[in-house]
């Protein structure tokens, strides 16, 4: 019997076939592996961009990214933002694959796929996701890559659980889709992520999906999209807020509503400590470090630059690195994650008294 997953992939590519396209993942290894270093944080335009110059400038193979000076490189890319970070990457990616095959891409990922990952995740700044694009695009391994657009449709028809990390969706997808199968290989992960990025885009929004003309909603779960990830836009920035902001104006409103003379005096010292008070709420750190096993790479790092305190969407990008769209994405998840959690708490809670 046909899989799931298998049934939505079918699905989709039948329902995208007659339909315009959008550009995609260069067919070219070299620039797959730039662009994959280069789109972090920024939009592909601005990747496409500096492509087309280094394409212009010469700068066609490894050997001469090596040779340029980080300066040199990091005027060619700043376009994409983040330049001298990213110039740096570059140029250790460049090193390590001359150094490991002479710049020659078949000899290099000829080699084992674990290893390959390893030598790339050892480079500051490169983390899963960019190993997978390079791994699935540029060397044509089968390995699916999870992103946050897979991660939303697979739970929200109940095919990933709710609290399922990366590597978990994965495995499951792996085991589901298998690569065997018509189209073959590394192509059918590459259909199967490109036509989730395209569901995504234009019916499976983080906030407020458009389940109705979806060409999946007969895969749904009994009782519509599951769990808690079509809460509507406007709730979840309002209950993050109100949630880090409730203990400071409870905290530091208190003392002052006392009636008497000599409580308020002996209010006004506590009311200096209380207003530190609110430090140490944000502090925890201890929450993170209980959440890992929850989270994914991406979500991972929203969660530490974030921190406890409510931070406009303009300073997580740019302080994660990523595009705006998949941060927007991955906190209404992060936000829905948190909910069910106090479910499930609640409900053992009951089941206690």
């Amino acid at each position: 019997m046909m899989s799931i997953l298998r049934q939505i992939f079918e699905t989709l590519r039948d329902y995208y076939a007659a339909k315009p396209d959008y550009p995609w993942w260069s067919e070219n290894p070299f620039e797959v592996i730039l662009g994959a270093v280069l789109v972090q944080g920024s939009a592909w335009k601005s990747v496409e961009k500096v492509l087309a110059d280094f394409r212009a400038g010469g700068l066609s193979d490894f050997q001469k990214i090596a040779q340029q000076t980080d300066e040199q490189l990091a005027t060619l890319i700043r376009p994409v933002g983040f330049h001298t970070k990213k110039a740096e990457r570059l140029k250790a990616v460049a090193t390590l694959i001359l150094e490991r095959s002479d710049g020659d891409l078949d000899r290099y990922f000829v080699r084992d796929a674990d290893v390959i990952r390893q030598e790339l995740l050892s480079i500051s700044g490169i983390g899963h996701s960019t190993v997978d694009n390079i791994l699935l695009y540029a060397g044509q391994v089968p390995v699916y890559i999870v992103d946050t657009l897979t991660t939303q449709v697979l739970m929200r028809h109940g095919i990933a659980d709710l609290l399922a990390n990366e590597w978990q969706i994965q495995e499951l997808i792996h085991r589901e889709l298998t690569p065997d199968e018509e189209p073959y290989g590394a192509t059918l992960f590459q259909q199967m992520q490109k036509l989730l990025v395209r569901l995504g885009r234009d019916f499976c929004d983080p906030l407020s999906p458009n389940c109705s003309d979806c060409p999946l909603n007969r895969y749904l779960p009994e009782g519509g999209v599951r769990g808690l990830l079509s809460v509507p836009q406007a709730t979840l920035p309002a209950k993050t807020a109100a949630t880090s902001q409730k203990p400071v104006k409870k905290t530091t409103k208190t003392p002052p509503q006392k009636s008497n003379e000599t409580e308020r005096k002996k209010a006004a010292s506590p009311a200096k400590t209380t207003a530190a008070t609110p430090q140490k709420p944000v502090e925890p750190s201890a929450q993170p470090a209980e959440l890992p096993p929850d989270l994914n790479e991406t979500e991972r790092k929203i969660v530490e630059a974030i921190g406890e305190s409510p931070m406009p969407i303009d300073d997580v990008v740019t302080a994660v690195q990523l595009p705006v769209h998949i941060v927007r994405a991955t906190i209404a998840i992060l936000q829905m994650k948190k909910l069910v959690r106090q479910i499930e708490g609640n409900q053992v809670r009951r089941s206690e008294t």
